[in-house]
């Protein structure tokens, strides 16, 4: 029996996109997953691919993980619903239309394709805003997947390259040798697996997994609640992605920040809306707070007073893998031979999964990464890896 070369811990969008990457690369992967395929914040996020979240580093992530978003709609076998939609960021106040036009400004330097809109612009455009916003922004280059389709289709592509995919088989702990200390077998509820190298990317449980190595990942669970509605016609809105635009302030706020919402819509491929998003320190509570719920929806209100007239039909929660600095770890752990981190996106893993998945494949064939990485290594933290 050839043993894999590389076990994968992690069935999400990140861990299959791995896969996928490694076995276009002639590697032998085994990817194990506790649960069903993409169960976690693959099934529980948005849609949203966002080209123009700061710093630079993730504007050079997401300007790299569309185009390859761009490449894969055309080849995998299952459609991922990829569209450039564009999205539409609405500033509350009159009196901050200045400041995030230097906002817009400096995201032009760096070759984001947007522009400002005035309040009568953006109401002329999408009519289902509240009149008294102070104004927006346009940003050409955002898009649309399906996080699910894509997740399918990647694990699909990669089992046909000739991957192991097997669910429902829970990692119980990694083994390493001591002289060098390297990685040598993934233990699992089903049985030992050989294999001189392991990626994490168990999302926010990717702290969790790497405890079994005696290794601290600073990841943490950050809870978001979502509300789906009935469909609606194609032309409710002109544009399929509109946040407000203090969403990423919210995004931002640290662990002391009890809970923080933000308005966010965006309306999927079969006409129903995705109403978000909160961000919430609770630990691994999936319960759904109507607090938080209520919040939620006032802000969504807020921007879209005909909401009020749409139906919801279900809610859920999930958990992004937040990091303290709000940047992804892609890296390999400098103390364990063998051993990857591919987790820590926060609310940006389906923008930025085939990225990842792409630049670990080239970490572990010892390639020149398409871009650098220092600033995403494990060992920016309590500077050791």
């Amino acid at each position: 029996m050839a043993y894999p070369d590389v076990v994968i811990i992690g069935g999400g969008i990140v861990g299959y996109a791995c896969a996928y990457y490694l076995t276009q690369a002639g590697v032998r992967v085994h990817l194990l997953e506790r649960g069903a395929l993409g169960s976690g914040a693959s099934k529980a996020g948005m849609t949203y691919i966002v080209t123009w979240e700061e710093p630079e580093t993730h504007l050079n992530l997401a300007r790299e993980s569309k185009r390859l978003y761009q490449e894969l709609s055309q080849v995998l076998p299952i459609d991922i619903q990829y569209r450039e939609t564009g999205s539409i960021a609405i500033v509350e106040q009159p009196q901050n239309i200045v400041s995030f036009g230097e906002t817009v400004r400096r995201l032009q330097e760096w070759g984001v394709k947007c522009r400002i809109l005035s309040a009568e612009e953006l109401v002329a455009i999408e009519p289902h805003i509240a009149p008294d916003v102070g104004g927006g922004a346009y940003f050409e280059e955002d898009a649309q997947v399906n996080p699910l389709y894509v997740t399918q289709a990647l694990a699909r592509a990669a089992q046909e390259d000739g991957a192991t995919i097997e669910t429902f088989n829970e990692v119980i702990g990694i083994e390493c040798s001591q002289d060098p200390y390297r990685v040598v077998a993934v233990q699992t509820a089903k049985g030992l697996i050989p294999t001189s190298g392991v990626v994490i990317a168990a999302g926010a449980w990717s702290a969790q997994v790497a405890r079994m190595v005696n290794l601290e990942v600073s990841i943490s669970p950050r809870k978001d609640t979502l509300v789906v509605t009935t469909p609606l016609p194609e032309d409710f809105f002109s544009c399929k992605i509109i946040l407000a635009a203090g969403y990423m302030d919210s995004v931002r706020e640290g662990a002391n920040s009890g809970v923080a919402v933000a308005a966010n819509v965006q309306q999927v491929k079969n006409g129903n809306l995705i109403l978000g998003s909160s961000h919430q320190f609770v630990g691994f509570d999936f319960s759904l707070d109507p607090a938080v719920l209520s919040k939620m929806m006032k802000r969504n209100l807020r921007f879209f007073p005909d909401l009020a007239k749409v139906t919801a039909i279900r809610t859920w929660s999930g958990f992004r893998p937040y990091t303290p600095d709000l940047l992804p770890i892609i890296s390999a752990v400098d103390t364990i031979e063998g051993l990857y981190i591919a987790a820590g996106h926060e609310g940006i893993g389906i923008t930025e999964a085939l990225i990842t998945g792409k630049l670990i494949s080239q970490l572990i064939t010892k390639q020149t990464p398409d871009l650098p990485l220092g600033e995403l290594s494990l060992s920016r933290f309590n500077g050791v890896s």
